[in-house]
């Protein structure tokens, strides 16, 4: 999602394994790690090659250039013909180079079909979240919109705010507690949604916007995405600078023609309320 702000909740200690670095990372890192461990492996080979001249059928004697691409064409189980192993040791490391080719591929396969098939971030967020009036009450408010004109099918919203609790031995114990919504799902959301919290006596927003203690608020959308037939979901997280008092959000659909319109444009705008 463009406009979502990074919240590190990492800590010393946990462990990362390489198959959640390899999902997280962008794709042209993705593809850049692909084509070294390609060229690294045919580099290990090619010079394995150079070493053992004659083990290769009309390869040049000492030549990496030869090696490289017997190598490569190994790896890649191309065979052209011209050069092929000429003795059981050259069969025997080419062999050996087929099965770390056929692990290569698959992992690699494997890699991609599902980073494409991962849940992907399909929702924007505005970029502030405003506290106004909502119905003679007075709410926190977040507005969210799909990134596609398809719309989205049960979609569920949750709202969360870090709470700092000092336990009865003087440990301080940090969480997320959930804040009620007005509404916490739609059937079909194909136009913009506000998610309202009514800010009523039980609510700690205020509270925890005025403490000096560190504020964090989270929202997690998730829903049936009817354009790719498959789960999709959206998140972002506020600061105490993201949170403007005494605000609303300005319009963003429209009734033209007959024909309803939303403006992604002014879906972040938000005004101060005029008293």
């Amino acid at each position: 999602m463009g406009n979502r702000r990074a919240v590190k909740i990492g800590a010393p200690g946990i462990k990362y394994d390489v198959y959640n670095w390899t999902m997280e990372i962008r794709w042209p890192a993705f593809v850049g790690l692909v084509a070294a461990i390609f060229i690294a492996i045919n580099v290990i080979f090619g010079l394995i090659y150079m070493a053992l001249p004659g083990v290769i059928a009309n390869a040049t004697p000492g030549s990496f250039l030869d090696g490289f691409f017997f190598s490569i064409e190994t790896l890649a189980t191309v065979g052209y013909g011209n050069m092929a192993p000429m003795t059981h040791l050259g069969h025997s490391i080419a062999s050996v180079e087929i099965m770390i080719g056929l692990f290569f591929t698959a992992t690699i396969t494997g890699l991609i079909f599902a980073r494409f098939a991962r849940p992907r971030d399909s929702m924007i967020f505005s970029d502030k979240a405003v506290i106004g009036d909502y119905e003679d009450k007075h709410a926190l408010m977040i507005r969210l919109a799909p990134m596609h004109a398809r719309p989205f099918a049960t979609v569920d919203a949750q709202m969360s705010l870090l709470k700092r609790t000092i336990l009865g031995d003087g440990r301080e114990l940090a969480e997320l507690i959930d804040l009620p919504l007005r509404r916490s799902r739609m059937a079909m959301l194909n136009l913009s949604w506000t998610l309202v919290h009514i800010l009523d006596g039980e609510s700690p927003v205020i509270a925890a916007l005025n403490s000096d203690q560190p504020f964090l608020l989270v929202v997690t959308v998730g829903g049936h995405d009817t354009l790719l037939a498959r789960q999709a979901f959206g998140g972002r997280s506020y600061q105490r600078e993201d949170v403007l008092v005494d605000h609303h959000f300005v319009d963003v659909i429209s009734n033209r023609d007959g024909v309803v319109h939303l403006d992604m444009s002014l879906l972040h705008d938000a005004v101060p309320v005029s008293h």
